[in-house]
C-alpha cells in the first residue's frame, strides 16, 4: 500500500469521524445553548459562558474538518489557497478548543482557591479574554500560513489541483504546535493540583465524597486524551512510517472531543436539572395545547382539572 492510498483512506476515515462529531456535538450543544440562554442565573456564570464557547469551537472545528478532508478524499479540484485557508481556519479553531478547555480549568481553580477575588476578577475580563483568544489564534494561524508559503509563487498558490500536501507541516509550525500543547497541558495540571490541594484542605475529598474524586479523575482522563493525541499527530507526521499510530491517535482525539459536551455539560447537576425540567415542561405544554380542555369553554369542574394539570406541569427552579 503506497502513501497515496494510505492518505486517501485516512482522509475518508477523518471525514467520517468529523461528521459524527459535528452532528453529536451540535445536537447536544444546541440543547445546552438554549437552556443557558433561557435561564438568567446560568447566563451570568462564567463556567457556562466558557462551556458554550468550547462547544462552539468543537462544532466549528468538526465542520471545517469535514470540509477539508472531504475535498481531499474526493480529490476535488480547487486552488491551493482554498485548501490552505480551510485548514488554517480549522487549526485556529482547534487551538481555540484547547484554550477554552484550559480556561475552564483555570476558572474552576480560581473559583475554589480564590473565591473572594473570583467574581471581581473573572467576571470583568471574561469577554475580553474570549475576544483575545479568537484574535490570537486566527492571527497565529495566518502568520504560520505566510511563513509556510513564503517560498511559494502566486502562480502556484492559485493553481487548481485535485488535492495538495498538508499545510502547516513544516518544522516551525509543528514546533509551535507542540509548545502550545505542552504549555496548555502544564497550566491544566497546575490548576487541578491547586484545586485538589484546596479541596483536600477544605474536606471536599473525604471518604464519603466519591463524586468529587470521580469528577477529577474523569476530567484528568479527558484532558489527557484530548491533549496527548494531537501531540502524537503533530510529532509523528510521516504517514508511511507511522500510519497506524497516526490513525489511532486521531480516533482517540475524535472520541475525546465528542465526549466534551457530556463531560462538562450533561454531567453537571444544575444543567441536568434545567434540561430535565425544560423537556418535561415542553411535553406538558404540548399535551395541554393538543387537549380538548384548551379548545372548548370550561365548566367549573373542567377548570379545576385544568388547574391540576398546570400544577403538575410547573417546576420551581432548584
Amino acid at each position: 500500500m503506497n502513501d497515496t492510498t494510505k492518505t486517501k483512506e485516512l482522509e475518508i476515515i477523518k471525514a467520517s469521524l468529523y461528521l459524527f462529531d459535528f452532528i453529536f456535538i451540535t445536537a447536544i450543544g444546541l440543547l445546552i445553548f438554549k437552556t443557558v440562554q433561557q435561564n438568567s442565573e446560568m447566563k451570568k456564570k462564567v463556567q457556562y459562558f466558557l462551556l458554550c464557547h468550547h462547544l462552539l469551537c468543537c462544532s466549528l472545528f468538526s465542520c471545517f474538518g469535514v470540509a477539508f478532508n472531504t475535498l481531499r478524499a474526493l480529490a476535488v479540484k480547487s486552488p491551493k489557497i482554498v485548501f490552505w485557508i480551510i485548514f488554517g481556519v480549522q487549526v485556529a479553531i482547534g487551538e481555540g478548543v484547547l484554550i477554552t478547555l484550559t480556561l475552564m480549568a483555570l476558572n474552576r481553580c480560581f473559583a475554589v482557591c480564590w473565591p473572594l477575588r473570583y467574581i471581581s476578577l473573572v467576571h470583568t475580563v471574561k469577554h475580553k479574554v474570549m475576544i483575545c483568544v479568537w484574535i490570537i489564534t486566527m492571527f497565529k494561524s495566518m502568520c504560520l500560513l505566510l511563513i509556510e508559503g513564503i517560498d511559494v509563487s502566486p502562480k502556484d498558490l492559485f493553481e487548481v489541483v485535485p488535492s495538495c500536501s498538508t499545510v502547516l507541516g513544516g518544522l516551525f509550525a509543528r514546533t509551535t504546535g507542540i509548545i502550545l500543547i505542552v504549555f496548555l497541558w502544564a497550566i491544566i495540571i497546575v490548576s487541578y493540583c491547586l484545586l485538589c490541594k484546596e479541596g483536600k484542605h477544605a474536606g471536599h475529598f473525604n471518604s464519603s465524597n466519591n463524586k468529587a474524586r470521580k469528577t477529577i479523575i474523569i476530567h484528568g482522563l479527558h484532558f489527557s486524551l484530548l491533549l496527548f493525541s494531537p501531540l502524537i499527530i503533530i510529532a509523528f507526521k510521516t504517514l508511511s512510517d507511522y500510519f497506524i499510530l497516526n490513525l489511532t491517535a486521531f480516533v482517540v482525539f475524535s472520541f475525546a472531543q465528542c465526549f466534551s459536551p457530556v463531560v462538562y455539560g450533561l454531567r453537571n447537576k444544575e444543567l441536568q436539572t434545567k434540561l430535565f425540567n425544560r423537556q418535561r415542561t415542553s411535553l406538558c405544554t404540548g399535551h395541554m395545547i393538543n387537549g380538548s380542555d384548551v379548545q372548548q369553554p370550561q365548566t367549573p369542574e373542567q377548570l379545576n382539572d385544568s388547574e391540576l394539570i398546570d400544577t403538575r406541569c410547573s417546576f420551581p427552579d432548584p
